[in-house]
């Protein structure tokens, strides 16, 4: 009755606060948004994938097209204005909060499943990402079914289960390419845990071969127009103009955004001297790779100071909280400055004198997230012990979302399985009770 109530209260929250944000005419634009936006439009217009403004149309494989023919859809049922996507996005994310709870009681016990409700109610992101023009909330049911059909699979042992997944999760990929590397996790996990079985090698190839199908059409479409089979550019870009600056800057005291001109300059001169040496124009694909080479380059040379920024940046993304996102969403902007924009070389020194600019709020949300993230590493700890498939399965996810943002620290990569990272502090802090609570030995 109390957590009927409770789910009730806070689902009544989050209507008034959209429509505060309706009503206010809230912020739905992001960085990211615009590129989306005309993506959308010439699917809908010239049912080309493409950023070009007019014709002649360059074809784009920088995104992948899950999120704009979202919302080309949505603008094709006559939907245009951005606050219908808004709307259907919080349609989208409430439902995945009602699946949570569905699917997730024969995998979880039913405290920790009505915590992890409670928990996507009143998460900052759950808050703000439905009200941006961003994948997140799109990808969100996704991989969230994904990774529970892998524990019903896990618990009855039934094959479609894992190919529902399977076609589930290249839908995913479709949407946010980062998921791309994960389903070799999954499978090597599965192997592991039974790898004298030839049932579970064959299963596991099967998840692999049903998202391999799933995807070929956008891979076959590169394929045809670049010549080669490609995903996305996301993260070539990624490596050359994030990770290198980052890199400088603790390698040879570079300023970030200075860096980020440095970089670019670099990539644009080696890809004019190519081209001058095929005598053509190169590819999309070509200029990435190239991007790519170069980055690795850069990257290789101060090994020491990429780990240790790598590692910065797990811990920033596990201590993010999207609070600022929210902020940002219903025009509420506190003093804030950008963590780039700190020109201090000490990792630890450059967090404090962020947190120093935050509001209290922030600060407080940052403090919560800290206690997460310890409980969470203790969770870590507990999972192993247990030697569950799914739990570890679960482990995986959530340490492979929060390390792929690199040195970067994104807290919005972390977003898909906050509900499962959630769980994971669950058990550390179960885990720590019990440890406190063990009886003495006479």
């Amino acid at each position: 009755m109390i957590f009927a109530v409770l789910v009730g209260a806070l689902i009544l929250l989050r209507i008034g606060l959209f429509l505060y944000f309706i009503m206010i005419e809230g912020q739905y634009m992001s960085d990211d948004s615009p590129m989306y936006i005309a993506l959308a439009n010439n699917l809908l217009e010239h049912q080309v994938f493409s950023t070009s403004i007019q014709p002649p149309f360059e074809y784009d494989v920088f995104r992948t097209p899950g999120f704009p023919a979202f919302l080309a859809l949505l603008a094709y049922l006559g939907m245009e204005s951005f606050y219908w996507v808004s709307f259907w996005q919080e349609i989208i994310y409430c439902s995945c909060i009602w699946f949570f709870y569905r699917y997730s009681l024969s995998l979880f016990d039913e405290k920790i499943v009505k915590a992890g409700v409670i928990f996507l109610l009143i998460e900052s992101g759950g808050f703000a990402y439905p009200k941006l023009i961003l994948s997140e909330i799109l990808f969100l049911p996704f991989f969230m079914a994904s990774l529970l059909l892998i524990g019903h699979y896990l618990k009855k042992l039934d094959w479609r289960y894992l190919a529902l997944s399977g076609f589930i999760m290249g839908l995913g990929t479709l949407v946010r390419p980062a998921l791309l590397y994960f389903p070799i996790v999954i499978c090597l996990t599965l192997i592991a845990f039974d790898f004298s079985s030839k049932q579970r090698w064959l299963h596991s190839g099967l998840l692999l071969l049903i998202i391999a199908v799933t995807v070929s059409p956008w891979l076959i479409r590169n394929q045809q127009h670049f010549g080669k089979l490609f995903i996305s550019g996301q993260q070539s870009n990624m490596f050359a103009n994030y990770h290198v600056p980052i890199m400088w800057e603790s390698a040879k005291g570079i300023p970030f955004w200075e860096g980020q001109k440095i970089i670019a300059h670099q990539v644009d001169s080696a890809i004019k001297q190519q081209e001058k040496q095929q005598g053509k124009a190169l590819t999309l694909i070509e200029t990435y790779k190239v991007q790519q080479a170069i980055a690795f380059k850069e990257l290789v040379q101060y090994p020491e100071d990429y780990a240790k920024q790598w590692l910065f940046g797990i811990l920033k993304t596990m201590m993010g909280m999207n609070l600022t996102e929210l902020y940002q969403t219903i025009y509420v902007q506190p003093n804030r400055v950008h963590f780039f924009d700190i020109q201090e070389l000490n990792f630890f020194n450059k967090v404090f004198k962020f947190l120093k600019a935050q509001d209290k709020f922030v600060l407080l949300a940052v403090i919560l997230r800290g206690m997460i993230a310890v409980f969470a590493l203790l969770g870590a700890l507990a999972i192993i012990a247990r030697k569950d498939c799914f739990l570890w399965i679960m482990m995986l996810a959530n340490f492979y979302f929060i390390c792929i943002p690199g040195p970067m620290g994104y807290s919005r990569f972390r977003f898909p399985v906050e509900v499962f990272w959630f769980i994971q502090a669950y058990f550390g802090f179960i885990w720590l009770m019990s440890y406190w609570h063990k009886p003495t030995q006479q």
